[in-house]
């Protein structure tokens, strides 16, 4: 999964009722290390607007049923992502990659993956497919 839909349910948008909804439906919530550690970074901010404390923000983004991968673990697709991507967006290559590792779709919002070759469906197109 891409960085958005994460950053979405620590706003408290939909992408929360995925997560709710996703018990028997969905296999797991695969992520890079390097997506979680871009979403971390975004913390603070995040909590300066919501006017929350960033330890809380942590603290449910820990408890997420998020299954991280090191960049080793689809460091093999690294060059084939960047050549997909990076013109676009090159903080999307570690997503790309790990997506062509694992075969399995994308969850994100974001457009810079349309016609890169994979699967993506959208917050709304999950919560539709899993009739959520």
């Amino acid at each position: 999964m891409d960085a958005n839909p994460l950053i979405a349910v620590l706003l408290g948008g939909a992408a929360v009722r995925v997560f709710l909804g996703y018990p028997d439906r969905v296999g797991e919530f695969a992520v890079a290390e390097h997506t979680l550690e871009e979403v971390r970074g975004f913390l603070p901010e995040l909590a300066r607007e919501l006017g929350e404390d960033p330890e809380r923000l942590r603290l449910v983004l820990a408890l997420l049923p998020l299954e991280p991968y090191p960049r080793q673990a689809y460091e093999v697709h690294l060059k084939e992502a960047e050549r997909r991507i990076a013109q676009r967006d090159p903080d999307d290559v570690d997503v790309l990659a790990l997506v062509l590792e694992l075969g399995s779709p994308l969850w994100s919002n974001d457009n810079d993956f349309e016609g890169v070759g994979i699967e993506r469906f959208t917050t709304a197109q999950l919560l539709h497919r899993l009739d959520l």
